[in-house]
């Protein structure tokens, strides 16, 4: 497989003592990771015990840091209970896919472990990787295994490290581009991956896709502690978006003509969403301007950032571990002053944010290179499967079976564009995507085509309310309401913890319990501003008259055709909204 060179080792620089938590207390995770050598633990014991379809707690804690969530069916949950059952364990295994790139072989062995495997589909994230589902214990070894051997990793898609690093999936591939900043998103993933060999010993049989390892425990970088949390970084331009890069702890922007390689990086740091209802000690935060750098200067900066997250962090209070806390605490001017201080330079001003711009690059779109084209295909919150609406597995399937050289990236957005298509080729896969239901912006709603929401229940363990599996009927209600063609970004997430990037969006739904919502209104289209709660504890069958009825105060008191929904309710505020909403309602 073409990405098997990806087996290269960098050596970092070492880690310093942590200094996170003046107090000196840890968190338990802490002293876990610690004593963990290299993130083992009692791994290999816990997944080949018989007595339980689940693992121990400390085991659980550790599988995150190599790709893996134990969960459990919630639905069945309290009927097994009544029956004196266990639940129906299972497992989600999260692959580490920077900037989502998959070759057509790589894509279709991951839809072959899925029947083999998992719960017959596959899900692409809001981060560019794909997830499995409903993975039983037993499979667990075998499944990793046979992802490594296709050269795809699921080390480092969860856990207190560098999570996977995203990039706008075409920027290689759009004519009069002559960079390729999926290249680097690789660089820095592998930059950033743990260096100890206990994953590959545990699920690999001691092989690092298809080589031998020399058994290393050790981690120059991180040091046995890991990170005090997750930590994420993404790549983008001012001219695309697509990644919400403010939405990151580094959101690194690509600076220069996209004809040539870059001329410099823009470095936005302290960006992080996930919160907690009614702990207003936590709350979503957007990136700041840290500053510019050279390309020359750009891997030793994103070290010393994170080494400064690895020292400084809170590692006592994990709700208060992510970088976006750190900056909150201590600010911008200190972050600035450390930095320079253990870098031995100090970043460029980076002056004002440029005007970004947002494509989800859905649709035909010419690539550069000879008669060639990609397509962006809409896949409804992520989840690849055959059903009543269309048999997206079986086309995908077929198409990429058909056309072997294509190759796969996965989108923010949850969609999925396949590449290097020929002009010979796509009279041929125009004609499969129209027979098995495949669709691009042509095929659905506006409003249908800018909505995501994270898996939520009935297998996430922090998910308060339905999301995945309930935003396609809203949207359905609001569509049939005569609402379809309205542009805005409207993110469903089952909690405050936010996978689908809620708190940016211009309209976001944030489940409180069963059935019940939170409504968040004025994040920017473009991913530079947060949105805020309007509406609390509305129930569902509330939520298409509350929706609808602000789509129309927008079409009534926009200052223009051209305003944005988002920019509408930021402009003119919740209380004026809230009082056009009570209007509105005492005369119903």
């Amino acid at each position: 497989m073409n990405r098997g060179r990806i087996i290269a080792i960098i050596k970092p620089s070492p880690a310093k003592k942590t200094m996170g938590s003046p107090s000196n207390k840890r968190s338990p995770l802490e002293a876990l990771k610690e004593n963990s050598n290299g993130l083992v633990g009692a791994i290999p014991e816990a997944i080949v015990d018989p007595s339980s379809g689940t693992v121990p707690e400390e085991a659980e804690k550790l599988m995150k840091f190599h790709g893996i969530y134990a969960q459990l069916d919630r639905d069945t949950r309290l009927e097994r209970k009544k029956q004196g059952l266990d639940p129906e364990y299972q497992f989600m295994v999260r692959t580490r896919l920077p900037g989502g790139k998959l070759t057509a072989e790589q894509y279709l062995l991951l839809d072959g472990f899925c029947d083999r495997y998992g719960n017959q589909t596959l899900r692409v994230t809001t981060r560019q990787t794909i997830q499995f589902h409903g993975v039983l214990k037993e499979h667990l070894k075998p499944l990793i295994h046979e992802i490594n051997q296709a050269a795809i990793t699921t080390y480092g898609a969860c856990g207190d490290v560098c999570r996977n690093v995203m990039a706008c999936p075409v920027d290689d591939l759009l004519p009069g581009h002559n960079w390729n900043m999926q290249a680097l998103a690789e660089e820095l993933s592998l930059r950033f991956l743990p260096n100890s060999t206990g994953y590959f010993e545990v699920w690999c049989d001691g092989e690092r896709f298809g080589e031998t390892v020399q058994p290393d425990r050790s981690e120059p970088f991180y040091g046995n502690t890991y990170m005090p949390r997750k930590y994420k970084m993404g790549l983008a331009r001012a001219q695309d978006n697509c990644i919400d890069m403010l939405t990151n702890d580094v959101g690194i922007e690509v600076e220069g003509s996209p004809s040539a390689p870059p001329t410099s990086f823009v470095l936005n740091i302290g960006g992080g969403l996930g919160s907690n209802h009614g702990k207003k000690a936590t709350f979503p935060r957007l990136a700041e301007r840290l500053g510019r750098v050279s390309p020359e200067q750009l891997i030793p900066a994103l070290e010393t950032i994170a080494s400064i997250q690895r020292d400084f962090g809170d590692r006592e209070n994990r709700r208060h571990a992510r970088m976006k806390y750190l900056l909150e605490d201590r600010g911008l001017d200190w972050f600035r002053e450390t930095f320079t201080e253990r870098a031995g330079f100090t970043p460029e001003p980076a002056g004002p944010r440029p005007p970004y711009q947002v494509d989800d690059h859905l649709g035909w779109h010419r690539q550069k290179g000879k008669d060639l084209w990609f397509v962006g295909l809409f896949i409804e919150n992520g989840r690849i499967l055959d059903d009543h609406r269309v048999r997206l597995r079986t086309g995908l399937r077929t198409i990429l079976e058909r056309f072997p050289h294509l190759e796969v990236r996965n989108t923010p957005q949850q969609n999925l564009i396949l590449t290097h298509v020929t002009d010979q080729d796509r009279p041929e896969i125009e004609r499969l995507l129209s027979e098995y239901g495949l669709r691009t912006e042509k095929d659905v709603s506006t409003l249908r085509r800018w909505a995501m929401a994270c898996v939520a229940l009935p297998t996430c363990g922090l998910a308060l309310a339905e999301s995945e599996r309930y935003l396609p009927s809203l949207l359905d209600e609001i569509e049939q309401r005569g609402y379809g063609d309205n542009r805005l970004w409207i993110r469903m997430s089952g909690c405050p913890n936010a996978c689908s990037r809620s708190p940016v969006a211009e309209l976001a739904i944030v489940g409180r319990s069963p059935g019940v919502y939170a409504l968040y209104v004025g994040g920017s289209f473009e991913g530079t501003r947060l949105a805020t709660k309007i509406l609390d504890l509305i129930k569902e069958a509330q939520l298409p008259d509350e929706i609808c009825r602000f789509i129309d105060f927008w079409h009534q008191h926009r200052s223009s055709p051209e305003e944005a929904f988002g920019d509408f309710c930021h402009r003119v505020g919740n209380d004026a909204l809230l009082q056009w909403r009570e209007q509105a309602t005492a005369t119903v």
